[in-house]
């Protein structure tokens, strides 16, 4: 096939990025601090099941040293200790249609970034979040997946005004899902409470870490279907990704909302780090 990009002739070429053309593929996103990656393990156990549920082949036998050895490149070349570190994980190439040889040889890009952490006070007195419009699609085979197709999310961001830090979404079934780039939990009567995410939404690496806390704190938690049009019978909330951590919610959809107790144990435990143990 011949290509011409962006009014410039690339010539002759027999494939071409599966990431660009398809997203077939999956990434993370692992916050560096201090010169240490986050829930490495973690980040590494959810990329070899993405990679397991797509059938492609993994790039190495032991991911969790691959994406340490990749960190590790990025903060020598970069000189930085601190940052985010984006790991997409591609099936590689092939020609133009949907079909690919299974032995085809993925692809591994990585990205670092500096990061600039929310204001303290948001972590302290809590976000305004709305509800967006653009909704999870529902698709059993790729749901709790972090695939490269994140169009619905990119949509839903655009949604939010700009006293809204956060967008909550919801599916066709009028079920909440989860934020435009967060998880959230609802807390209520000493128990926290988090969506199902078995037919739509990504099961975020912050996620699970605050479920293996609760399990081992035993503080009660359900993972439910919560409906869209009954999300004020919270009384608190907050969401999460293995960036930011931890955030309350002051206000859902206009309606004012407590910073819970578990919230703010959970921000505890983040900060000194017993989340990760």
């Amino acid at each position: 096939m011949w290509v011409i990009e962006n009014r410039h002739y690339l010539g002759q070429v027999t494939s071409w990025s599966r990431a660009e053309q398809f997203g077939d593929g999956v990434f993370e996103t692992l916050l560096i601090t201090d010169g240490v990656a986050h829930a490495l393990a973690w980040h590494a156990k959810r990329l070899g099941h993405g990679l397991l549920r797509l059938n492609i082949l993994p790039p190495a036998a032991n991911l969790e040293r691959m994406l340490g050895a990749y960190i590790d490149e990025m903060m020598e070349h970069s000189g930085l200790k601190d940052g985010v570190v984006k790991v997409m994980v591609s099936r590689g190439k092939s020609a133009r249609g949907y079909g690919y040889d299974a032995q085809t040889e993925p692809c591994v890009t990585v990205f670092f970034s500096p990061y600039i952490p929310p204001k303290d006070a948001l972590y302290e007195h809590g976000i305004e979040v709305q509800v967006c419009a653009t909704q999870c699609s529902i698709q059993q085979q790729l749901a709790g997946l972090k695939h490269l197709n994140r169009l619905e999310n990119v949509l839903a961001k655009s949604e939010l005004r700009d006293d809204c830090f956060e967008g909550l979404m919801g599916n066709y079934l009028g079920l909440l899902i989860e934020g435009t780039m967060s998880n959230v939990f609802f807390e209520k009567e000493a128990a926290l409470y988090t969506p199902d995410l078995s037919l739509s939404g990504v099961e975020g690496v912050m996620r699970s870490l605050i479920m293996e806390y609760c399990r081992g704190k035993g503080i009660a938690l359900h993972v439910t279907h919560i409906k869209m049009d009954a999300l004020t019978q919270f009384a608190s909330a907050f969401v999460c990704n293995s960036v930011m951590g931890v955030l309350p919610i002051n206000t859902l959809a206009d309606h004012p909302m407590a910073i819970g107790s578990i919230t703010r144990q959970l921000q505890m435990a983040i900060r000194s780090g017993d989340i990760y143990a």
